[in-house]
Order: C-alpha cells, then sequence, then structure tokens
C-alpha cells in the first residue's frame, strides 16, 4: 500500500484570515515535529494563488512583503527536508483584496469553474509559473479548492499545459451544495486510483489524468453531534485550532443534513475528524486498497489531532510500511489504430 499524508497549505477564507506564520508556518512546524519522529514525508499542497496575490501586493506593504519572503523561506525548507510541494488554487483570491490592514475575502467566484475559460488558463499558469519558480522539483499534482473539481473541461487543457498530470481533489460519496462549496462525487469509481480524461469521476484508461483520490470514510450522524460537543464542552487547550482565523461559515442546511443522515468525509487529520484516522487505515488495508490518502489543514491541527496522528504513524511504521510523496505517473503510449479492409 501507498500511503501518503497530504495538506492544503493555506490561510482561512471567513471574517478573519488569520496570519500566514500561525496558521502555515508555525501550524506545519508543529506537525513536522511528529513527522521527523518516524522521518515521514508529507506532500503540501501550497495555495500558490495567495502567493501570487502577495507578491503584486508586496511593493505597497513591508509586512506582505515580509509574509511574502517568510512562505518562499519556509516552503523551500520544507521541500530540502524531503517533503513535496504540489499545486494548490483558491480562485477567489484575485478577487480579494487588502485595505491595507488586512485581506477582505471575496469568495462570490470562490471555485475556477465559475471564471471564464481563458481566465481560468491564466490563472492556472500564473500559480504554476509562481509555485515552481522557488521549487527544485516542478509541480505535477493539483488539489482545487475546497475539493471545487467541477465541471472539469476548461480546467483540464490548463493542467495539461502546465505539467499537471495528477489530481487529488476527489473523495469517494463526497457532496459539497454550500455557496461556496459545490461538487458531488457519488458517481466516482470505488478505487484507489484511476485515469481519466473530461470527467475525474469517470474512469478512463486512455484518459490524460490521473485521479489520486483522498480515502473517505462513512460516518453516522453522530459523529458529527460528537464533534459538535467536543467543540462545546471539550478542553479548549486541547481542541484548539494553531490557526488564528475562522472558516467561511457553514450554511445550515448542510450542517442540518451532516447532523441527521450518513455521509462521507475525506480522511482527515484536522481536529476531532483525526479521531478515525486509525480506523479508515485499518479499514482500507481490511479491503486491500493500493493507496490511501489523508488530509488535512496544518491551521485546523489541534494538540488533540497530532495525538491521533501520532498513533496512526505508530500504526503504519510498525505494520512495515511508510509515508511516501506522490509519483509522477508512467504514460503509456496509445497504440495506433490500424484500419484494415
Amino acid at each position: 500500500m501507498r500511503i501518503s499524508l497530504t495538506l492544503d497549505y493555506e490561510l482561512f477564507f471567513g471574517k478573519r484570515t488569520g496570519t500566514p506564520q500561525a496558521c502555515m508556518i508555525d501550524a506545519s512546524n508543529r506537525l513536522l515535529e511528529i513527522l521527523d519522529e518516524f522521518a515521514a514525508p508529507a506532500v503540501f499542497f501550497v495555495d500558490a494563488s495567495y502567493l501570487v496575490r502577495l507578491r503584486e501586493y508586496r511593493a505597497q506593504s513591508i509586512q506582505l512583503a515580509r509574509e511574502y519572503e517568510a512562505i518562499v523561506e519556509h516552503i523551500r525548507g520544507l521541500e530540502a527536508c524531503g517533503h513535496q510541494i504540489q499545486l494548490h488554487i483558491h480562485p477567489h483570491w484575485f478577487d480579494s483584496f487588502h485595505d491595507g490592514q488586512r485581506w477582505n475575502m471575496v469568495t462570490d467566484r470562490y471555485r475556477l469553474a465559475q471564471w471564464t475559460d481563458d481566465k481560468i488558463a491564466q490563472l492556472i499558469s500564473r500559480c504554476t509559473t509562481e509555485l515552481n519558480g522557488h521549487l527544485r522539483n516542478k509541480v505535477f499534482a493539483f488539489r482545487a479548492g475546497g475539493w471545487c473539481i467541477q465541471p472539469f473541461p476548461a480546467i483540464a487543457d490548463a493542467l495539461q499545459a502546465n505539467g499537471i498530470r495528477v489530481d487529488s481533489s476527489v473523495f469517494y460519496g463526497g457532496r459539497g451544495t454550500s455557496g461556496a462549496h459545490q461538487f458531488d462525487f457519488r458517481t466516482a469509481p470505488p478505487l484507489a486510483s484511476w485515469r481519466f480524461g473530461s470527467d475525474p469521476c469517470q474512469a478512463d484508461a486512455a484518459g490524460a489524468f490521473t485521479e489520486l483520490p483522498i480515502s473517505a470514510l462513512r460516518v453516522s450522524p453522530i459523529f458529527y453531534w460528537r464533534f459538535a460537543l467536543s467543540r462545546l464542552f471539550g478542553s479548549r487547550q486541547c481542541h484548539a485550532r494553531f490557526g488564528d482565523g475562522v472558516p467561511i461559515e457553514n450554511e445550515r442546511r448542510a450542517l442540518l443534513q451532516l447532523l441527521t443522515r450518513p455521509s462521507y468525509m475525506a480522511v482527515s487529520v484536522d481536529g476531532y475528524k483525526a479521531t478515525l484516522l486509525r480506523s479508515a487505515f485499518r479499514q482500507a488495508r481490511h479491503r486491500g486498497r493500493s493507496h490511501f490518502v489523508a488530509m488535512g489543514h496544518p491551521k485546523s491541527l489541534t494538540p488533540h489531532s497530532l495525538q491521533h496522528l501520532r498513533t496512526w504513524l505508530c500504526d503504519v511504521y510498525e505494520s512495515g510500511a511508510q509515508l511516501e510523496g506522490y509519483s509522477i505517473p508512467v504514460q503509456v503510449p496509445r497504440v495506433p489504430e490500424v484500419v484494415t479492409g
């Protein structure tokens, strides 16, 4: 089994974004303390759209210039220590603005599909060029912001043009119906990986892309009730996020669905969700999965979740397995069709 721990390296997108020092750098360093115990690498999906915007604003603000340099130095250090850097894009950054005091988030166009085809191509190219400019190894994998990879055709050409051949946005059974998050993975194949062309949820052996989905787990409403109770009555010191911002508020309708119906969630190391990490891993091993991909966000890690991460890593390494980064898929040459008669 190939096992990967993936982190979306980004700020918050609510009324308070938080600082890159707390949400990205310091939070990641707390995670690295655990990974270093096992010499375990991780895959960091860096929000390159934020980097592009910092670069644009740095001439206007000494503080933003310092933040840009600090993040660049940090991701270079992550790569130098053996961790993998890949592409993550939240396109709403290009509508959002800094007023001299703070970032003002404008999330009307949160999904790439809400932009024109020409703009999508431009954004993906700018973000890929920005990120590659700081790395020794060029990115080849992508994760859509908020998992919003659909519809894919307009995104496909831009990703291919920038050397992106792997997507890791899908998780089996997942569905987002809020104002910002719109995705539907209920038709995705129950596989550990697959090739695809114009639709990441439709396996196509001749497709140009490989999907390495985030592992998924079916959970009952009881889990989310426990989740809510832990937020209300759990130890604040144990369950407090490392990040100093606030997320986009969930719509009440989406929360009600989680609290009343079974649903699928991406296997995560974030906060209380990390309590399911070991059981999800054991389930994947029992089913003979070829891949296991856990995800998370440095900004959303807590002391509680790091405890569960360490326990899971003990399981992984005691079983003789290990964490690893993504591999560039081998391109199988097409056999030309032979016309007879």
